[in-house]
């Protein structure tokens, strides 16, 4: 796949891929050695458990790292879905469980098309 395509691939899935190449300072493979690590802090089962727990600090840190690295990566939609996580995590703590569950499963909805292109791309690249 050529480096045109995989980035309008990339842009299809939900990332702005020139305003996140911009962000690497026009570096493409240095933005693409970084999206492509974007599945390892896709950690929706631990998120889910921490949320069930209602484990406050395993919970905000995995939550908040993984918008911080779907921002960084201009992963726009997922950021957003995860930034309503956080923002009803600050604003009701675990008062609404059903609110948090439904937010987080569009968040993932949100990153299994992302995650399919990067397993395709990774296994493309390692050729």
């Amino acid at each position: 796949m050529d480096q045109t395509v995989l980035l309008k691939k990339l842009d299809e899935a939900g990332i702005n891929t020139q305003k996140a190449i911009g962000r690497f300072m026009g570096n493409t493979a240095l933005f693409l050695k970084f999206v492509r690590r974007l599945p390892d802090v896709l950690r929706f089962g631990e998120i889910r458990t921490a949320l069930q727990q209602e484990d406050d600090e395993t919970f905000y840190m995995l939550v908040h790292t993984l918008k911080g690295t779907a921002a960084n990566l201009s992963a726009e939609n997922l950021a957003e879905c995860v930034q309503a996580i956080l923002v009803e995590y600050r604003t009701s703590g675990f008062k609404h469980m059903r609110k948090l569950e439904g937010l987080l499963r569009e968040a993932e909805v949100e990153s299994e098309k992302l995650s399919e292109l990067l397993r395709q791309m990774d296994s493309i690249l390692a050729d």
